[in-house]
């Protein structure tokens, strides 16, 4: 008797399965962060050496601590982007009260240099900025409550409180003065609420309260009225230029004289007692003088590329509140990186910007490195586009 053999079940090919994407760092990322920083530190030896030797008698005493700063701040990186960004919300309120504290300190026990009182000195710790330490927390704060309101931050109503708190920050700042670290704590305030839903329109009021104050602190304040002289044209008189055109003026000589090639690594004649703080607001020029245009556009390639991946890890970030935080580091390293580039190039008022990774400052340099750290950690968790999907 022959026996029929039940028809086997067909069984559905499995696609292959793609496996998951581990929790690693973004790759290119980190190169962008290590080539800016390399950069950074041969830009400053070349630029601060002849500032250091005339200063301290040393020409490695900024070189030397620039290093000791970027060796630690790389190591806080690193521990910061092992630690889930999530944690820091716990301490927002803290950090934001904290900071708040030391702008109004500032105002009475701060260090003055070249006119502006924006450092506090302490034991050990040394010189800081309590801005820098701001800026962190305006990114921190205003991340979990523009996710705590929700749909609040499309109203006008649920915009008033971020924005009187940027007009707080904006006063106390004014008494420093300190305007370039005025305009990056509202280009990141603004820029995380925008990411977060508040209508574009909305610019446009703001606009013009901007501009109308913008207009009354420079008619009121005699020396941005003298700055915005020489903004114009830092050459207009023997007298403006010896005063505040010095630095404008002599930024626009670095630039020009570099030509297309430069005048070669270390071979730069404004560095030499021309250039005001050529280790820190003036590096740039100084960079241009020396290696020219081909080196001028790798430096703002190389920003371009870090600025296009923190927003790309902002994008791909893993909740909102990732994605603002993401939001307002690349924010922040965008405009601070525009503004210093303006001002030497002569296409923004002088307003002491430094250039992210670049010039001498150890709270600013551990800052960066640590808002890296955190940009590190949303990179580790970032959802896979669609082309990983596919």
């Amino acid at each position: 008797m022959n026996t029929v053999t039940p028809p086997q079940k067909r069984v559905k090919q499995q696609p292959k399965h793609i496996a998951p994407r581990k929790n690693r760092m973004d790759g290119a990322a980190i190169l962008g962060i290590v080539l800016l920083l390399a950069v950074g530190l041969i830009a400053l030896f070349s630029a601060s050496y002849p500032s250091a030797i005339h200063k301290f008698n040393n020409g490695m005493y900024f070189i030397t601590r620039q290093g000791i700063y970027a060796l630690l701040g790389f190591v806080g990186m690193l521990v910061v982007a092992n630690v889930d960004y999530h944690v820091y919300l716990r301490f927002q309120k803290p950090l934001f009260i904290a900071s708040l504290i030391m702008l109004v300190l500032v105002l009475f026990i701060g260090k003055n240099h070249n006119g502006a009182t924006r450092w506090i000195q302490l034991p050990l710790i040394g010189e800081f900025q309590p801005s820098e330490i701001m800026k962190l927390a305006v990114i921190i704060s205003f991340s979990y409550y523009a996710v705590e309101k929700g749909d609040e931050v499309r109203t006008v109503k649920g915009n008033l409180p971020f924005l009187g708190v940027l007009v707080l920050i904006a006063v106390l700042l004014s008494f420093e003065p300190h305007l370039s670290a005025t305009i990056i704590i509202f280009g990141i305030g603004v820029g995380i609420l925008i990411v977060a839903g508040m209508k574009i329109w909305y610019f446009i009021p703001l606009g013009v309260l901007a501009g109308a104050a913008g207009t009354w602190y420079i008619m009121t304040r005699g020396y941005a009225n003298e700055r915005v002289r020489s903004w114009l044209d830092p050459f207009a008189t023997p007298e403006l230029f010896r005063s505040n055109g010095w630095q404008g003026g002599n930024s626009q000589i670095a630039i020009g004289s570099g030509g297309f090639w430069g005048l070669g690594l270390g071979k730069g004649l404004q560095k030499h007692l021309y250039l005001p703080e050529p280790q820190n607001d003036s590096l740039f020029s100084a960079w241009c003088e020396e290696m020219g245009f081909v080196g001028a556009l790798i430096v703002i390639l190389l920003f371009a590329f870090l600025i296009y991946r923190a927003y790309y890890i902002a994008f791909h970030a893993p909740d909102k509140m990732g994605c603002l935080i993401a939001t307002g580091i690349a924010t922040k390293l965008a405009i601070q990186t525009l503004v210093n580039l303006w001002v030497v190039t002569g296409l923004f008022p002088v307003t002491g910007a430094s250039l992210p990774f670049f010039s001498y400052g150890g709270t600013a340099l551990i800052m960066q490195m640590g808002e890296m750290g955190i940009l590190l950690n949303i990179s580790m968790k970032m959802r896979p586009s669609e082309k990983r999907r596919g």
